[in-house]
């Protein structure tokens, strides 16, 4: 089971998301590679917050073929070329994570590999093998 963590000589997160995530030893590593915000049907929609939701449930999609869900990540990276409504990016952060926050990472950047591409998340899963359990 991944351990999520404020460690107590540290000011609280500015944010919902853990300062150190600990991963079970012999549990497969997992890189996700940074997913834009195309839908699963390859539709990119104009504004950021909509391409935000599109790349999360992408993470959601790639973790679903491993029989995983978003309890496996420990951490995400999120890079951004837009301002998002705050009150919306906390929705679907929430609408990603639930409760149970990763170890994250948001920036905002000048440009994506496409002009197009608002957003860009990373993810890093472990997948409990056997002996991890």
């Amino acid at each position: 089971m991944i351990e999520r963590k404020n460690p107590s000589n540290l000011a609280p997160p500015v944010g919902r998301y853990h300062h150190l995530t600990g991963i079970p030893a012999g549990s497969d590593i997992l890189a996700i590679a940074g997913q834009v915000g195309v839908d699963g049907k390859g539709h990119l929609p104009d504004t950021v917050e909509e391409q935000l939701a599109n790349a999360f449930a992408n993470v959601t999609r790639i973790l679903q073929s491993e029989g995983l869900d978003h309890r496996a990540v420990f951490k995400i990276n999120m890079w951004l070329t837009q301002p998002v409504e705050r009150e919306r990016y906390v929705e679907i952060w929430r609408g990603f994570h639930g409760d149970e926050p990763p170890a994250s990472m948001f920036a905002y950047v000048s440009a994506m590999i496409r002009p197009e591409y608002l957003v860009e998340v990373e993810a890093w899963a472990a997948r409990p093998t056997k002996e991890a359990i």
